[in-house]
């Protein structure tokens, strides 16, 4: 059984495996130059499983054309023994650039992510100075910035994590039983190692972290999923999250488009990405939950 369920993750999570393969020629075994970019934030684009660093295209393309808050992006890729390799290069007037990061073991789990994700931003700091960063995850890539934001938070080698937005991620895992209840929920049926070992840690949380959950709702009367990931496992961060960052708010998209796999390519989703980044500003502490 556990066998199969590794197999069902592997094809569904964020993304075609065949895809993680393509792009292997186009990264570079030299590093591109040191530009001093202290004063800039960059955000960090993290596929789901399965994925490359192309898996959330549609979000980059969108903030850099659509609506221009960025300006020059690149790509990384990290491999199981730490090695990081680049696709692009960052000039000395990049503004807001976009950081997209693909893991070479694409079905990893996300606390391993986590660990690799502190090696690419420490690169990312020693390379360009950047002392805050921003970051967007696609269901496991959610995971590992988490993980990240409660393992990594006064960490004075890697850049603070600023704001997180996580896309249909699987905060209590896939089981229906375990996330079952209504959408107000206050607590779950049973909790996950996962999201027990994000519960004991919450405390570790930047106070200023700011936190978008976005969650997906295939039907409206039926049950509460988007097809992969319960709606209350994307919902889950609400039990560790308030009260332990400055900022949480959460994102209900129900419909038929509302699906796992392509939740971070609706233009709801693209939408409340950009403002939750560039528009959302707050001098005091927030919470803003789903309601029923």
């Amino acid at each position: 059984m556990k066998k199969h369920l590794v197999t069902i993750l592997i094809l569904l999570f964020g993304g075609l495996v065949l895809s993680a393969c393509r792009n292997d020629d186009e990264f570079l075994n030299t590093a591109p130059p040191k530009v001093d970019l202290k004063t800039e934030i960059p955000i960090i684009l993290i596929h789901g499983s399965g994925g490359d660093t192309h898996s959330l295209d549609e979000i980059a393309d969108h903030l850099t054309n659509d609506f221009a808050s960025s300006k020059d992006e690149l790509s990384m890729s990290i491999s199981s023994n730490g090695k990081v390799s680049y696709q692009g290069k960052l000039t000395k007037d990049a503004h807001r650039p976009i950081i997209k990061l693909g893991f070479d073991k694409n079905q990893a789990s996300p606390d391993k992510w986590a660990e690799w994700l502190h090696i690419a931003v420490t690169d990312l700091k020693s390379r360009y100075g950047f002392t805050q960063m921003d970051g967007v995850g696609h269901s496991n890539g959610g995971l590992a910035l988490t993980y990240f934001a409660e393992n990594d938070s006064e960490d004075k080698t890697v850049p603070t994590l600023r704001k997180l937005i996580a896309i249909g991620s699987p905060f209590n895992d896939l089981n229906a039983d375990d996330n079952a209840g209504s959408l107000d929920f206050q607590k779950l049926p049973a909790y996950t190692k996962q999201m027990t070992s994000f519960m004991d840690n919450k405390t570790k949380l930047n106070p200023n972290l700011e936190v978008l959950s976005i969650a997906g709702k295939i039907s409206e009367e039926g049950e509460s999923t988007d097809g992969i990931v319960p709606t209350n496992s994307s919902l889950a961060s609400r039990l560790f999250v308030p009260k332990n960052a400055k900022v949480y708010m959460e994102d209900l998209q129900v419909g038929d488009s509302a699906v796992h796999q392509t939740l971070h390519e609706t233009p709801e989703s693209i939408e409340k990405v950009y403002w939750f980044l560039e528009k959302f500003h707050s001098d005091k502490s927030v919470t803003k939950l789903v309601s029923q």
